[in-house]
């Protein structure tokens, strides 16, 4: 019976072996291995697109519902369901069509779609308990749903640490830190060729914790920073039928603004009505019309790749131009790394209280040999530069950033 470790992520799910391969999932996407967790029903159609074919067909046609980001929604007790097409999707049927279509992709290198998986899971979806409890419920029917048998779960920084040490000659005390799209967990945990073939290893786990803070949320300083004025930030309008009563643009829409997948939840009636009064009435009327057509035509997906791709520059570079030209919108922002990393100051100073935390808790297992990052975030610099001063530059590593969890996690699935 075909048994794998899943990666549902919130950006990109992978499925990998137990002896550690990582399969391709996504022909013809850039990186076979990793399937994009999203979904797009076009408006004109009732097919369901997943994957790379959901982001071409809505790049063709935007008009529809793209869903992204269903694992962040997972402990949410106020997003249920949602209504596509005269139907009621609840989430983890959402979710459970995702994690079907990476299984039915695996199928042709397996011999047959797995039927048992260890599947991934933060170190916590959400300081509730009740949350936390709620979201790997959620996750588990979805799993079910999706034709998966017997269910395991492994949190994703132990997924982590077991594909790191499986290139260990001895044994180490590592910090693992695993930055998702969404989150971020860290475990401290013992690692190395002493302890590999042990079936249980929850013994060699000091501790474990996690933050709500990942890509999305590096993404969102810099719209918050470098362009929420480019959409109307700082504007007023002239209220229906008091000519000379103004009000600032309305927080909750410039909020939203700070998630593209959560723009769709501004497109209602009422929010219409407020940017249709601002194309006549803003003090800023370029604003107002980009923020219209951002909002109304759908563009924040292509607004938002056009940011992580900055981001990515970012990496490399001292500074980058963002540009955008879609609709009434034409961006064009110079940002520097150093602005970047100012704002995305709070972010860092959260992750250091965390990473503190944690180490105060676990004071007594000795000093910290390795520590290993993971996940796109830990390619930021202002990140990477973190753990180097706290730990110095010889004890911190990385291995590919994006498959890491999806590898432990197969070869956990060896114990099933």
């Amino acid at each position: 019976m075909p048994v794998c470790g899943l990666d549902f992520g919130t950006s990109n799910s992978a499925l990998a072996l137990p002896d550690g391969r990582v399969l391709p999932v996504s022909t013809g996407y850039s990186d076979p291995r990793l399937y994009r967790s999203v979904i797009f029903f076009p408006e004109d159609e009732r097919e369901a697109y997943t994957g790379a074919p959901a982001i071409s067909r809505y790049l063709d046609d935007p008009a529809g519902r793209f869903i992204q980001s269903v694992k962040s929604f997972l402990h949410s007790t106020s997003f249920r369901a949602t209504q596509i097409h005269e139907r009621t999707w609840l989430i983890e049927e959402l979710a459970a069509l995702l994690l079907r279509r990476v299984r039915e992709a695996a199928a042709p290198h397996m011999g047959g779609a797995p039927e048992r998986v260890v599947l991934g899971r933060p170190a916590l979806f959400s300081s509730d308990p009740e949350a936390d409890a709620l979201a790997e419920q959620r996750l588990r029917r979805a799993a079910e749903l999706a034709g998966f048998t017997h269910v395991q779960f492994l949190i994703e920084p132990i997924a982590a640490a077991l594909s790191y040490e499986a290139q260990l000659t001895q044994d180490e005390l590592v910090l693992v830190a695993d930055f998702g799209a969404g989150t971020t967990d860290l475990t401290l945990m013992r690692l190395g060729p002493s302890r590999r073939g042990l079936p249980d290893r929850k013994m060699d786990v000091i501790g474990s914790t996690g933050v709500r803070i990942g890509g999305d949320r590096f993404d969102a300083e810099i719209m918050r920073h470098s362009l929420l004025p480019r959409f109307g930030a700082g504007s007023t309008y002239r209220v229906r039928g008091v000519s000379d009563k103004r009000l600032p643009v309305p927080q909750h829409v410039m909020a939203k603004l700070l998630s593209w997948h959560e723009m769709s939840f501004i497109r209602k009636k009422a929010t219409q009505e407020v940017l249709e009064l601002m194309l006549v009435s803003s003090d800023k009327p370029d604003e107002a019309k980009a923020l219209y057509d951002l909002v109304m035509e759908n563009l924040g997906y292509r607004l938002f790749r056009a940011i992580e791709a900055a981001k990515v520059r970012l990496s490399s570079e001292d500074e980058t131009v963002l540009e955008f030209d879609e609709a009434r919108i034409q961006l064009r922002e110079r940002i520097t790394r150093a602005d970047f990393e100012a704002a995305s100051e709070p972010l860092l100073q959260e992750l250091r209280q965390v990473t503190e935390g944690l180490l105060e808790r676990c004071a007594g297992a000795g000093e910290v040999d390795a520590v290993f990052l993971t996940g796109g975030s830990s390619q930021i610099p202002a990140v990477r530069r973190l753990y180097i001063e706290r730990f110095g530059e010889g004890r911190v590593r990385t291995r590919d950033a994006f498959t890491s969890v999806a590898e432990g996690l197969g070869r956990a699935s060896a114990a099933l």
